[in-house]
């Protein structure tokens, strides 16, 4: 009988303990303890010879995972089972010994399906535990002492009921075992297997915990208890009698920010840039060079950009075994044919050549129309043999470098620049930008001055390729903002003053070209305004028009105002503050317009902000029509076209009273190539 009972609880075992979180420990359930005198009775006394009977270690955990089914498959009856309960050694013991053993087998076995009634007891109260540590809704020292409670009273009932049956006095049950004492049990189980034995003997899964008492899964049990031990912790000594200080959970990580929080104060800042006081000698040369409009725009394309051009296209047709052999002057022709065709549009390219008016006549007569389509359909600007894979503008980015350089070089220089995003019009690309008169093309980041000189320029690619070796906290359009400041501090460093939008401004943006020495104003999003206590939105609508709320920030001097003019506007800047207020005319339905107050920085954002829009309105009245079928020929375009208009804004700042409108300065540079190479022709 005790070979039975020690059989079914070591089978039971291993579904006892699911799979806990790291930091409980396994529970222990142990049955209660009959008195030795009782024992004795019921047992009779050891057979001389014979070592006496010692309880399994694994009786000592609780099983609630039996199998009902099982059990009634195993024992029918009480007689078999009391036949099945006699044991090799019976015939070593005297008849008395008999007598009384074989009398109690029924009543032993009867005991035996009351325990089993107490382990499925168990099994229903470990399961919902079991929910329980795998959510982990509660304390894991909480619910271990909860399901301790628990499962002692569930065996207290166990035992209630053995004594009503039997009337056998009973030890009560034991108390919840400690978490110290469990861990050190481990422990010196630990020591005494080697490897994971211990682990494979004290510990099962959470296939068996739902009541599979079989071995089938074995194998897949290995890997479950290996990441089982990962999460047990065990103390090097591994004595059990040794107390020792109770174990804490693991707390969870909370991050911690490396940035102080940001400290706001209403009221009005106090900047401590320099004033502006820079001369713009470059300009002062150009005027007194004066230029005209060939020489303006070759100031962008000059010799070495057209002799870029015309070495690479000479080198790509003759990687296609095509004699080429194109000249700088055929280069500037071809040139003045593309210029020429932003002023006179026709539906086909060949209609250049056609007999019908003086312009086309002038076409006819600089270049034949064979050897231009040969010239565009090689026109070439990087060596193939020598791209970088990363860069997905990599055929165009000579051409980029020398325009960017030229455009710096003879940039107007300015207090105030404007950085925006644009677009060049293609309509193969899935690039798409809204609100802008161009929507389908290749996006563009462009800062610009005030007047919509370009000043530098970037075609847009992947964030991986952009935000290689940058500052992660400012995002993408807060680093090509830095890296626009840092183009403009090459010409000297000048207290510039930058004004973008919503899509780049950011406190930290702000704070970061403050360190450069860079002031900077713009619109901001309320997620970035680092938890500025300003009015809500909503709530300002409902007051009257012209009223705003602003704070400063203490550490950095920036100020965040919001303003209620004809709608709700955020502002942040580093430089520019409330006062002056003025009042201004509002808009308004009726007859009478409003007068509404208007705070100095919402006064400089609405002057600066449109630099890239008198752009973007001077290269669309008259751009490049004439196309290859090459993905980039629309770029290659769209430099021209900004280069014409760079050119332009030179000549009106150099004749202020007697300057040309763009379409006799554009018509006079496409003329001059044309007529040149004409008279060289014949």
């Amino acid at each position: 009988m005790h070979l039975l009972v020690t059989e079914y609880q070591g089978a039971s075992l291993e579904c006892l303990n699911p799979q806990l979180p790291p930091g409980v420990t396994i529970l222990k359930c142990e049955p209660p303890d009959l008195p030795q005198e009782i024992a004795q009775e019921v047992s009779g006394p050891a057979p001389q010879g014979q070592a006496p009977l010692q309880e399994n270690p694994r009786d000592q955990a609780a099983a609630p995972g039996f199998n009902s089914a099982r059990s009634q498959t195993s024992v029918k009856t009480e007689e078999a089972a009391a036949q099945a309960l006699v044991p090799k050694e019976w015939p070593y013991l005297s008849p008395a010994q008999r007598n009384l053993c074989g009398n109690s087998a029924q009543e032993k076995l009867k005991n035996l399906y009351l325990k089993m009634d107490c382990l499925t007891q168990s099994k229903k109260l470990l399961k919902k535990w079991n929910k329980v540590l795998r959510h982990q809704e509660h304390p894991k020292e909480q619910c271990v002492y909860q399901m301790n409670a628990e499962l002692g009273e569930a065996k207290s009932f166990h035992v209630q009921k053995c004594c009503e049956r039997d009337c056998v006095p009973q030890v009560p049950c034991s108390t919840p075992v400690p978490v110290e004492r469990t861990v050190a049990h481990l422990n010196t189980l630990k020591d005494r297997h080697p490897g994971d034995l211990w682990a494979r003997m004290h510990i099962s899964s959470l296939e068996y915990a739902a009541g599979d008492i079989t071995r089938k899964g074995r194998k897949r049990d290995n890997t479950r208890v290996s990441e089982l031990l990962q999460g047990l912790a065990f103390s090097g000594d591994s004595d059990v009698e040794e107390s020792e200080p109770e174990t804490q959970p693991a707390l969870k990580k909370v991050k911690v920010s490396s940035v102080p929080e940001k400290t706001w104060t209403k009221r009005d800042i106090k900047p401590n840039f320099p004033s502006w006081s820079a001369l713009d000698s470059g300009l002062l040369t150009l005027k007194s060079e004066k230029l005209n409009p060939v020489e303006l725009f070759e100031l962008f394309f000059d010799d070495e950009t057209f002799n870029l051009i015309v070495s690479e296209t000479n080198n790509y047709a003759s990687q296609k075994n095509v004699t080429l052999e194109v000249t700088v002057q055929e280069m500037r022709c071809v040139f003045g044919v593309l210029l020429l065709s932003g002023l006179v549009r026709r539906p086909k390219r060949g209609m250049y050549w056609e007999r019908s008016d003086a312009d086309q006549n002038l076409v006819r007569d600089a270049i034949r129309r064979d050897r231009f389509e040969l010239i565009f359909s090689y026109l070439h600007f990087a060596d193939n043999s020598h791209l970088d894979q990363k860069d997905k503008f990599t055929k165009l980015r000579p051409l980029i470098k020398q325009i960017n350089k030229n455009f710096l070089l003879y940039a107007p220089l300015e207090e105030y620049y404007c950085f925006d995003k644009t677009m060049c019009e293609c309509f193969d690309s899935d690039q798409f930008l809204n609100g802008k008169p161009i929507r389908i093309g290749y996006k563009i980041w462009c800062g610009t001055t005030t007047q919509g000189y370009l000043v530098w320029f970037e075609p847009y690619q992947e964030e991986s390729t952009v935000m290689a070796g940058k500052d992660l906290d400012l995002g993408v359009g807060g680093n090509l903002v830095m890296k626009f400041a840092d183009v403009l501090l090459e010409r000297g460093h000048y207290p510039y003053h930058l004004c973008f939008d919503s899509f780049f401004t950011s406190v930290k943006l702000v704070s970061a070209l403050k360190k450069k020495g860079v002031r900077a104003t713009g619109t901001i999003r309320e997620n970035r305004t680092e938890k500025c206590p300003l009015m809500n939105a909503e709530h300002m609508k409902k007051m009257k028009r012209g009223y705003f709320d602003f704070r400063v920030e203490e550490n950095d001097e920036i100020i965040v105002c919001r303003w209620h003019g004809d709608g709700i506007i955020s502002l942040c800047s580093s430089a520019v503050g409330i006062e002056p207020v003025r009042e201004i005319q509002g808009y308004a339905s009726d007859e009478e317009s409003p007068q509404i107050s208007q705070p100095s920085i919402v006064k400089l954002y609405a002057e600066c902000r449109e630099g890239v829009a008198k752009m973007e309105q001077t290269t669309s009245k008259y751009r490049v029509r004439v196309r290859t079928k090459k993905w980039y020929s629309v770029l290659v375009s769209y430099m021209i076209d900004v280069a014409m208009s760079n050119a332009w804004q030179l000549h009106r700042a150099c004749y202020p009273g007697a300057s040309l409108d763009l379409v006799d300065f554009r018509r006079y540079v496409a003329h001059f190539y044309l007529e040149h190479n004409a008279s060289l022709s014949d």
